[in-house]
């Protein structure tokens, strides 16, 4: 009996022996994708929280596998997969990927991240968005096709900057994003060939950008380019494009007989004779400016990979003349990006380089404004060129379809960015990277008028005895080193991500300007031979270093609850000490709510998640010696008042030693859902952005010795909004497929705190001004007098109430003068009634695209919109009101005593009434809805052999194609003022072609160009 109870225990602990060894039993293998190995892998032993990554060659060890135990293998990108041991010990298998996970993959600051995952607002766009619009930056796609971010593009000149505000405009010295290629550090994108970019990110709220610290403020583009595929025989891609620019628009202009009439006119209106004679010439000089330019971009790549390495290279070549004559913007793009594996070391290069040519049209787009009444070629004047040369005819203005071809102004802009990082796996889960990155700008302008005569008249602008030459030079060097630690692990069903890094940035610029004039020869093009013609010159050079260190977290639990916190510190140079440091946090969270139990997974939707961050981030933008005092020789000191001076040493610049960041802080809730079997994909976003210690130019009084205004940490702005995208696919297998997006944005803007109003630039030589920066408004808002018609006789004059206590202004007043509002309601109107005439703000933006193929067939078509903004037409104020230059065909309709029963104010020379003053009749709504691009495309992949052509594809693609707006210019989309008055005479500073102008001047129409309307064709092959 003992001896059978014996044995019983003795098989009961053999079999329990047995299943602890089963138990105890560890896993081994490799996990590939496609292409090769695939490292950081998350395996999983379903049930249970034991879970390892594979390393950086694919593969892993797990230890306490159950011989009937399930493996849940997950990474980003890729089909969950679910492998039962079985008792096997060595288990390998290949990850296939999710098309419709791989578009959800989002590249941030130092890594990538599941959509999923994220709990900040991203936006993306990838090539096939962008490589549908015809241009030379890559910004100007980017129009309409994300919530939150405006582009403005500052004219048709071709390879025109383009201003992009994400989520506003927040600062007052820059606004522009920081861009981040392929890991390098850059300004600005300009330089690009948009079809080398495979997607792009833009980090709009603090707890996505934060990593970024002082350079986010504005948010972060993220671009990355091709790197090719691994496993992959060499493909050959050719990309030849060929079109014309057309004038979608011309506007109404006088005549010549109706130009006669109007200087009459306005002679008789001034008290004088209306006897000035026509001279029976009449020149369409806008008809003349405005040529059909053509447009060439040809691009080729090839690209491949083997077991341990993939390569890119790319070469592109674009050339298009401008609408108007000579005016040409030519651009050659080279790029080689590549990487290598050799055992735990991986290595990724990108290099480009590109070289910029522009030849610029000095007359700013107004050519067309040049009187009608001179010929367009006068051989017998010096030059070939004429003005008016009459004084009968009053001030003609300058010949601005002549300075358009005596002026040779040209510009050459050559950029390097490379970048190349190192990653090397030290243990399971930890890798060590080194981030190198440089970029180098070179930048020469060479602007050279002849000697010419034109006019008697005006003789400053119609007349330059002395050819001069002006040389522009400078240079940029900037180099970017980022050291980092990453470490992912899971434990069980807890996930952790954690980087930690620093990074060191010197940038150095060097500028050098040189003015001559009367140089011996027409033929000069190089100042250094002729030193003693140089009337003016300077330069200089600064540098700017920034120090830092930052980390993140990013840790789940289950997937479905998420958590992000990261931190940077910055120090920087451009700030005094003890104020140049800043500190940088940023945390947010989300809840994958559709996983929860009770959520109902067969409803209609596949996914939801909300999310909710807090952040704060900074901005540096100050001149490079804004820490510095300035004391200068010989400058007037003033004593008592602006009319007491003495010589002496003085201050001209005082500084306030407190300068430091300004700091940006935001609060983030959105929503992500996707519907309909993931077909259909919303994202709603909410944001409120306060921006403090914003660094504002403060105007101190005389008695401190100072004539500059000090920049000081005074303002504050806020931005708040709502932003929605949604995005819809349709593909059941057969033959039609389509895709449709949409975005909507809705942001205001409001200065809340300044010591002081700003007033923008002038726009004419006598100082008017018309955009204001005032607490309480919108940035950048307009101001001036609302009218209310005119005053159609003398009687309306004398009877006006508001001109009883105003004997003065009265006696000013004419028949056709402008009638003020009273806004203050006092009774008077003076300066006091000057108000808001609106912003340039748009009240809501929005985009439509959509994608359909047929068979072979493939359309697209781009819409984009603005709503709710205002423009301040200046190129009204000129063509109405200026004393010089061809004038809008409504002075036709003009008050006369003839004609009385009209809105149309009188023309006049004297304007003792100030009806040129800012007021709401330059004012007009800019809002627009544009066809932007529509294409049509022929695949002949079923008509060709594979063996040597894989892909075939033809194409037409119309830009711009129809606009509908109210607004009377060549077109609404104006951003800042990028024009300026005459030609470009004895120019002197360093101003890059890449950047736009400041947000001081947005909205101001200043004689901006008009923008093509683009027709191309083109074709598509790979080998």
């Amino acid at each position: 009996m003992k001896r059978k109870i014996f044995n019983r225990i003795m098989m009961l602990l053999i079999g329990l022996t047995t299943t602890l060894a089963s138990a105890q039993q560890t896993v081994s293998g490799t996990v590939n994708e496609p292409n090769g190995p695939l490292p950081g892998v998350n395996i999983l032993v379903k049930g249970t929280d034991n879970g390892t990554t594979t390393d950086f060659d694919g593969r892993y060890t797990l230890n306490n596998v159950a011989d009937n135990a399930i493996l849940i293998f997950s990474y980003v990108g890729f089909i969950t997969a679910e492998i039962p041991t079985n008792g096997k010990t060595t288990i390998d298998i290949t990850l296939e990927e999710d098309a419709a996970a791989l578009d959800e993959i989002v590249i941030v600051g130092y890594g990538s991240q599941s959509k999923r995952d994220v709990t900040g607002a991203i936006s993306q766009i990838k090539t096939e968005d962008i490589a549908q619009v015809v241009t030379a930056n890559p910004t100007s796609a980017l129009q309409g096709k994300l919530a939150g971010v405006q582009v403005e593009t500052a004219g048709g000149a071709p390879g025109s900057p383009a201003n992009v505000f994400v989520r506003g405009v927040s600062s007052l010295t820059n606004s522009f994003p920081l861009y981040v290629v392929d890991g390098a550090i850059s300004d600005n994108i300009n330089f690009l060939n948009a079809k080398d970019i495979v997607n792009l990110q833009v980090l709009k709220d603090a707890t996505s950008a934060a990593i970024y610290g002082s350079r986010a403020a504005n948010g972060v583009i993220i671009v990355t380019t091709n790197r090719g595929k691994q496993n992959s025989s060499p493909t050959v891609n050719i990309d030849i494009r060929s079109g014309v620019n057309t004038q979608p628009r011309k506007l109404d202009l006088l005549n010549g007989s109706e130009y006669i009439a109007f200087l009459n006119q306005r002679r008789i209106n001034d008290g004088l004779a209306g006897n000035i004679p026509d001279p029976g010439i009449d020149t369409d000089f806008q008809d003349l400016s405005i040529n059909s330019g053509t447009i060439q971009d040809y691009g080729f790549n090839i690209s491949g990979g083997g077991e341990n390495s993939k390569y890119f290279f790319s070469a592109n070549y674009y050339d298009e003349e401008g609408l108007l004559i000579s005016e040409e913007f030519n651009r050659k793009n080279i790029r080689l990006n590549s990487e290598f594996k050799i055992g735990k070391l991986k290595i990724q290069e990108s290099f480009g380089f590109s070289e910029n040519r522009f030849t610029r049209n000095n007359a700013f787009g107004n050519q067309g404004g040049t009187v009608p009444i001179i010929r367009p070629f006068a051989p017998e004047n010096e030059g070939g060129f004429e003005a008016i040369s009459d004084p009968v005819f009053g001030i003609g203005g300058t010949n601005k379809f002549a300075n358009a071809q005596l002026v040779n102004d040209q510009n050459t802009e050559r950029n390097f960015l490379g970048n190349m990082n190192f990653s090397y796996e030290i243990i399971e889960g930890l890798t060590a990277k080194l981030n190198v990155g440089t970029e180098y700008t070179n930048f020469y302008r060479n602007t050279f008028q002849p000697t010419f005569f034109q006019s008697n008249i005006d003789s400053e602008v119609n007349d330059n005895p002395l050819n001069d030459l002006t040389e522009v030079r400078g240079e940029r060097y900037a180099t970017n080193v980022e050291p980092t630690l990453n470490y992912k692990k899971s434990f069980g069903e807890h996930n952790f991500d954690v980087l930690i890094g620093g990074a060191r940035q010197d940038i150095t610029t060097n500028t050098l300007a040189i003015y001559a004039e009367g140089l011996p020869s027409n033929n000069i093009t190089n100042i250094a031979q002729f030193t003693d013609n140089i009337i003016n010159s300077g330069g200089g050079r600064f540098d700017n270093k920034l120090f830092s260190t930052f980390g993140r977290v990013n840790y789940n639990y289950k997937q479905k609850y998420l958590f992000t916190a990261i931190v940077r510190r910055d120090k920087t140079s451009l700030f005094a000490d003890g104020f140049n440091t800043g500190t940088f946090p940023s945390f947010s969270v989300g809840w994958v709510i559709s996983d929860e139990g009770f959520f109902n997974q067969d409803g209609l939707f596949n996914s939801l998640k909300f999310r909710a961050g807090y952040g704060e981030l900074g901005s540096q933008n100050v001149d490079p010696f804004s820490n510095q005092s300035v004391v200068e020789p010989n400058s007037p000191i003033t004593v008592g008042g602006s009319s007491g001076q003495i010589p002496g040493f003085a201050i001209t610049s005082l500084v306030d030693p407190t300068l430091s960041f300004e700091t940006s802080k935001t609060i983030n809730f959105g929503v992500d859902t996707s519907l309909l079997d993931n077909n259909l994909k919303l994202s709603l976003d909410y944001f409120n952005r306060d921006n403090e210690d914003v660094i504002q130019a403060v105007a101190i009084p005389d008695s401190n010795g100072s004539v500059n205004p000090v920049f000081q940490n005074a303002s504050s702005i806020n931005n708040k909004g709502f932003e929605f995208e949604a995005a819809y696919s349709y593909d059941k297998g057969g033959d039609l497929t389509f895709n449709v997006g949409f975005n909507i944005s809705a942001i205001q803007n409001e200065l809340t705190d300044s010591p002081n109003p700003i007033v923008g630039p002038s726009y004419n030589e006598e100082g008017l001004r018309a955009n204001r920066f005032e607490v309480g408004q919108p940035l950048g808002f307009f101001f001036g007098f609302k009218t209310d018609g005119i005053y159609n006789d003398q009687a309306e004059i004398d009877n006006d109430p508001f001109l009883a206590n105003d004997p003065d202004r009265r006696a000013l007043l004419q028949p056709g003068d402008f009638r003020r509002v009273d806004i203050n309601n006092d009774g008077r109107i003076n300066d006091e009634d000057q108000t808001s005439l609106g912003d340039p703000t748009p009240d809501f933006t929005y985009g439509l695209n959509l994608s359909v193929n047929y068979k072979n067939w493939d359309l697209g078509a781009f819409f984009n919109g603005v709503q709710g903004n205002e423009i301040y037409n200046v190129t009204k104020f000129f063509g109405y009101f200026f004393l010089d230059d061809n004038k809008f065909g409504i002075v036709r309709d003009s008050y006369t005593p003839e004609n009385p029963n009209t809105n149309l104010p009188r023309v006049t020379t004297q304007d003792t009434a100030g009806n040129q003053l800012p007021s709401d009749f330059f004012v007009e709504d800019g809002s627009f809805f544009r066809l932007k691009t529509l294409e049509i495309g022929y695949n002949f992949n079923d008509f060709i052999g594979k063996e040597w052509v894989s892909n075939a594809r033809v194409f037409a693609n119309i830009q711009n194609v129809f606009t509908i707006t109210n607004y009377s210019g060549y077109d609404p989309e104006i951003g800042s003022n990028n024009s300026g008055l005459g030609t470009n005479r004895g120019f002197f500073g360093f101003t890059p072609l890449t950047s736009a102008d400041s947000v001081f001047d947005r909205g101001l129409d200043v004689r901006s160009q008009p923008r093509p309307r683009t027709f191309m064709i083109g074709i598509q092959m790979s080998f």
